[in-house]
């Protein structure tokens, strides 16, 4: 199973805790910013620019190459490195160089549970999942309702019925942030919070979860991150290869004109 994108990307984190607590022996490669090296860092030069390589070698590259373009006028992709990852690599050793990026065995994944609302004096690691557990308290509604406002995020409520309302966020970019609720429960209705994210420090690659045995993370070395991206240049040192590849499999979508009553 390979998993490109991370918990805030693809399941959420709801699913995402679900599959740490009860499958941890899942074959994994969680990919939470490794796979932005297929957009930032290596050659941006020429071509090989974001805007630039979707304006050279996707526009006008039949049907698919025009609906690429349709959507979006530049690179910016979370699924496509899963796809480089097996075109050029080891896909039985995560460990090893590929387009997809090269990984580390995943240390504990960071999960922080509060009884309370959290403030920016609390810290969590990126792309780790927080988990707020709020006192519903005697005046609460008989369906309450709540959602957690982070930035353009507009996070749903669950109240199980044990006299607490649940909110679960996963922060994905190191910085502090700010959260508000909206609620029909006078508790906490209104109420404003946060919390800081901060980047794993490297050391973490040399402490692996003995109870994740098959599941692999981003290299948290500095000698391979784009910024605050670890792992990205594991993807971004191979741009160039990469792209000429694509560009030469878009070329194929540019089919010849078909004379009348002639078939392919």
């Amino acid at each position: 199973m390979y998993w490109i994108g991370g918990p805030n990307k693809k399941w959420g984190p709801d699913p995402f805790q679900y599959i740490v607590t009860h499958h941890p022996k899942l074959w994994i490669i969680e990919s939470n910013a490794t796979y932005r090296g297929w957009f930032t860092g290596g050659n941006q030069s020429g071509q090989w620019g974001n805007r630039a390589f979707v304006s050279r070698h996707i526009a006008g590259k039949g049907t698919l190459g025009d609906f690429f373009v349709s959507k979006k006028a530049d690179i910016k992709m979370g699924d496509t490195p899963s796809v480089g990852w097996l075109l050029k690599g080891t896909p039985d050793d995560p460990s090893l160089p590929g387009w997809g990026g090269q990984f580390v065995r995943a240390w504990k994944r960071p999960y922080s549970r509060f009884g309370r609302m959290t403030t920016k004096k609390d810290q969590i690691e990126v792309f780790g999942i927080l988990e707020l557990v709020l006192p519903i308290g005697n005046d609460g509604s008989e369906q309450p309702e709540a959602v957690l406002a982070v930035e353009n995020q507009k996070l749903p409520g669950h109240a199980p019925g044990d006299g607490a309302m649940r909110f679960r966020f996963c922060p994905k970019s190191a910085k502090s942030y700010v959260f508000k609720v909206r609620s029909n429960v006078p508790a906490f209705d209104g109420k404003t919070g946060g919390i800081t994210a901060f980047v794993p420090l490297p050391d973490m690659a040399r402490q692996p979860a003995a109870n994740l045995p098959n599941w692999c993370t981003d290299d948290p070395s500095e000698r391979v991150a784009e910024g605050e991206h670890i792992g990205a240049k594991t993807v971004s040192q191979w741009r160039e290869d990469f792209l000429r590849d694509f560009a030469a499999r878009m070329l194929r979508c540019k089919l010849p004109v078909c004379a009348k009553n002639r078939e392919y």
